[in-house]
């Protein structure tokens, strides 16, 4: 899914609008898509006391839709439309919205109503996209007064006015924007407002399920290990064994580890144990869990020379860091932070522009781990993945992620894409179907199956 900047939710917004379907059918659609969220969650609408805060702009403007709607459909016992602005300072379709309910003799107030505080639904509607800066009066005494009315469930239409409210819900139109990167996924909501799928478009996209098929689907009934791919995992101890039993357990058809250290035994009886140093040809390979840091020869000449697929983690990336050098074959590079910093020689900056910067410099995939883990292609695409939990900030997380995604790797080799942002998507899921305290990465794969019945609906 595209995430949309200001300009280009506007610019798509005016394609749309120049196409023939005009701003106020826009401005239609977005407040019955609020209507719909409202409806879902808080039901019944008609005993809940609402007061909507509505801005001057278009935001305001999809505030005052919701309430003709609201009053239409539902009839609240208590509903308030609160205007930030003398009703003359409105923007031209907000002032329409306005004429409306006039109409339909709905009333609204510039005045605070001495109930407010027994308000069980306050909905924002006074800032959208295209506000920058701190708010200014009226504006940022309302937002103080919706996050302190101390009874009411927040709404926020598009975005949550100047990032200040504290929104249990954010309603969202077309795309995400990047203000939403940072909110609890369920807490919003994306909804579709008929703005053609040609002029949503955008190099920086969201990770959904319907971005990841064909993983997940349900396979063939004459399928035999040979169509899923054989692995290599190098490595060394335990993270060599948790990214081994990662790769198998995601449906890798075989998995073969290989360690320099000769007293490595293996303690999952599904992978193999290969003979060093390494033959790894025709493998999907990962390398670098537990390996430690004196095979530097190895990991350089795999990742020039691998003719397949390579991930990279751990300490295979600190061997290579500093690193620059191009590479025309599929690597997958999966820093954390300290490991990132490692590879850039620097200081970390904006994580998107960093992932994507060493992703063009390297012509590789770049999978920057971390809350909202950052996934950038050397074509330019970035995607921002939205799952995970706590339960991953625990040793050897990593380690199941470069097998995840080996095993993919494996199995989907014409959908490599994919196959990296399902393991990026399908590792996180496994964070929240965890316990936050108590899960072990060892363990993070015991939820796979429901993680990936997830994605085959």
């Amino acid at each position: 899914m595209k995430v949309l900047t200001h300009e280009q939710m506007r610019n798509a917004d005016l394609a749309a609008i120049a196409a023939g379907i005009p701003a106020l059918v826009l401005m239609e659609n977005a407040a019955y898509a609020l209507l719909r969220a409202l409806e879902q969650r808080y039901t019944p609408l008609q005993e809940q006391r609402i007061a909507i805060f509505c801005g001057k702009g278009n935001n305001g403007g999809d505030g005052l839709a919701l309430a003709r709607l609201l009053q239409i459909h539902h009839q609240p016992k208590n509903l308030k439309v609160i205007l930030a602005f003398e009703p003359e300072e409105l923007g031209p379709d907000a002032a329409r919205q306005l004429a409306m309910l006039e109409a339909l003799e709905i009333p609204y107030s510039m005045q605070l109503p001495q109930d407010l505080a027994a308000t069980t639904l306050a909905i924002d509607a006074l800032l959208g996209t295209g506000v920058n800066g701190e708010p200014r009066s009226p504006i940022a005494e309302l937002i103080t007064l919706i996050n302190e009315l101390p009874l009411a469930r927040r709404v926020a239409v598009d975005i949550p006015s100047a990032n200040r409210i504290h929104a249990d819900l954010t309603v969202t139109f077309a795309a995400p924007k990047p203000e939403h990167l940072l909110l609890d996924s369920a807490k919003l909501v994306i909804a579709p407002i008929g703005i053609p799928e040609k002029y949503i478009t955008s190099e920086l996209n969201w990770t959904t399920p319907a971005d990841l098929k064909p993983i997940g689907a349900k396979r063939a009934l004459n399928s035999h290990k040979g169509n899923f791919g054989h692995v290599a995992v190098i490595g060394g101890g335990g993270a060599l064994q948790m990214a081994g039993a990662a790769a198998i357990r995601v449906g890798a058809g075989w998995v073969t580890v290989y360690s320099p250290d000769p007293d490595f035994s293996i303690g999952l009886p599904d992978l193999m144990k290969g003979a060093w140093p390494p033959n790894v040809a025709g493998k999907v390979v990962a390398v670098g869990p537990g390996l430690g840091q004196n095979e530097k020869a190895l990991v350089e000449s795999l990742y020039l020379n691998h003719d397949g697929p390579l991930v990279l983690d751990a300490d295979a990336l600190n061997v290579l860091a500093p690193l620059s050098l191009p590479t025309s074959r599929l690597r997958v590079l999966t820093p954390h932070p300290g490991e990132m910093r490692r590879l850039l020689g620097r200081e970390l900056g904006d994580r998107i522009e960093d992932a994507s910067g060493l992703s063009k410099l390297t012509n590789s995939v770049v999978v920057l781990k971390g809350y909202r883990t950052v996934i950038a292609f050397p074509n330019g695409q970035v995607w921002i993945n939205p799952t995970g939990s706590p339960a991953l900030a625990k040793a050897g997380s990593g380690d199941v992620l470069t097998g995840l995604m080996a095993g993919l790797l494996s199995q989907y080799p014409s959908n490599p894409e994919q196959a990296v942002l399902a393991a990026v998507y399908l590792h996180g899921r496994l964070g929240e179907l965890s316990h936050e305290m108590t899960s072990l990465a060892s363990r993070l794969c015991d939820h796979l199956a429901e993680a990936l019945d997830e994605l085959s609906v």
